[in-house]
């Protein structure tokens, strides 16, 4: 599975210590109110990314206790939220879920979708490490519910992620094709290539590890068509590997060695030395010599 990457640039543990620095000399003049406790809110936040989590869970905790007081009932449930990240990043996964849970509790009396969808990720990905996995993938499964009711499409391929990795461990074949079908889905709805070609290629990794190489050669053909058409190499030249060998595998012979000479082709013009070597070795495994190998590309070539 591809995982979705934020675009935003991620700052270095410097440059956060100094914007913390920076909302510490700020919250210095201001009183106990609104502003200094958002202040301190982000405080505690940076130095959660930066791994001082004593720190950052005193600075929660203050915020917490002046929204239960101000019965600030959003505050309240947005601390709470961090603080199950902050102890799920400590590996405190118990209290992880508990936190996660109180916070999803309040935001499912306040309709705030969002944050619901982040609490259940959290709790399934807390009970993922636990290794309960009934109990995360119900968790997930329930996230996928509200992630695609909300259009939520990158949360959603997360806990599809998560759920793959789960039916991989419990190899439940049927599960993972649905499940690979569905991420396939969801990143054509965002134009993501590269996702939809890891995808099918996915599908066909998966019908090939059941024997069904008729299934798989079609799966394997749809995403390095996909790969051509965005003109990513790397990916046609993993498509084509996968082509020619399902097609070895249905028998077809010629055909799978004529898949190879392309992909090997393809593997010279961007210096893939590691592929040129491996579809060498396979090409070999048909009787080929390397002077065969070498009369069949330039055939190839010559013709393209």
């Amino acid at each position: 599975m591809y995982i979705i990457n934020s675009k935003e640039k991620e700052l270095s543990k410097e440059e956060i210590q100094e914007i913390i620095n920076k909302k510490k000399q700020k919250i210095a003049d201001l009183e106990k109110g609104n502003e200094y406790l958002k202040e301190l809110s982000d405080i505690g936040l940076l130095q959660l990314e930066i791994e001082e989590y004593s720190l950052a869970e005193q600075n929660l905790l203050t915020c917490l206790k002046y929204f239960k007081k101000q019965k600030d009932r959003l505050g309240k449930a947005s601390v709470l939220g961090i603080l199950g990240t902050l102890y799920f990043k400590k590996g405190e996964y118990e209290k992880a879920i508990d936190y996660y849970e109180k916070a999803f509790a309040i935001y499912d009396e306040l309709r705030q979708q969002n944050e619901k969808i982040m609490c259940l990720k959290g709790i399934g990905n807390s009970y993922l490490k636990l290794n309960k996995l009934n109990k995360a993938a119900e968790i997930l499964y329930n996230c996928c519910k509200a992630c695609s009711k909300n259009n939520e499409i990158y949360s959603f391929l997360d806990c599809i992620g998560q759920l793959i990795h789960i039916y991989e461990k419990k190899e439940d074949s049927e599960i993972l094709t649905e499940l690979y079908q569905k991420a396939l889905q969801a990143f054509e709805k965002i134009n993501d290539k590269k996702g939809m070609i890891t995808s099918y290629f996915n599908l066909g990794i998966l019908n090939k590890r059941n024997q069904k190489y008729q299934n798989s050669l079609t799966f394997f053909k749809k995403g390095t068509n996909v790969a051509i058409d965005s003109n990513y190499s790397e990916l046609i030249l993993k498509g084509l590997s996968f082509v020619g060998e399902s097609l070895f595998y249905l028998g077809k012979i010629k055909q799978a060695k004529d898949e190879f000479i392309k992909a090997l082709d393809l593997a010279e013009k961007i210096g893939a030395k590691n592929a040129i070597r491996q579809i060498s070795i396979l090409l070999k495994s048909f009787g080929l010599s390397d002077q065969n190998i070498k009369e069949d590309l330039r055939k190839y070539q010559e013709e393209n």
